[in-house]
C-alpha cells in the first residue's frame, strides 16, 4: 500500500464516520428523540444617564460644520478690501519658526 492510499483511506474513514453521526441524528429527530442544543445566552445592555447624555452630544456635534463659512467669507471680503489686519512682524517671525522647525540652513 502506498502512502497516498493510506492518506485518502484516512480521509475516507472520517467522513464515513461524519455520516453515521448524522444518520443516527436523523434518526433520533425521526423517532421523536429531539437532540437539544443548548441556546445561547441572551446579551442585555444597559446605559447609564451619562452615556446617553454623551451619545446625544456627540449626535450634535456631528450636526455642527467643522469649518465656520461666515467668518471664512467674512476674512476673505476684508482680504479683498485690504482692510484685513497683518502683523508683518509676526508673519516673518512664524516663517522662521517654521525654517527652524523644518531644519533649512
Amino acid at each position: 500500500m502506498s502512502p497516498i492510499d493510506h492518506i485518502n483511506r484516512s480521509v475516507t474513514d472520517a467522513l464515513t464516520s461524519q455520516a453515521k453521526a448524522r444518520s443516527k441524528t436523523d434518526a433520533d429527530k425521526t423517532a421523536g428523540n429531539t437532540v437539544s442544543s443548548p441556546q445561547p445566552a441572551e446579551d442585555r445592555v444597559s446605559l447609564s444617564t451619562e452615556s446617553r447624555q454623551v451619545r446625544e452630544l456627540q449626535q450634535q456635534l456631528e450636526q455642527v460644520p467643522e469649518i465656520d463659512a461666515d467668518k471664512v467669507q467674512a476674512i476673505k471680503q476684508a482680504i479683498a478690501r485690504g482692510d484685513y489686519p497683518l502683523d508683518t512682524k509676526k508673519i516673518a517671525a512664524n516663517l522662521m519658526n517654521l525654517e527652524k522647525i523644518l531644519g533649512s540652513p
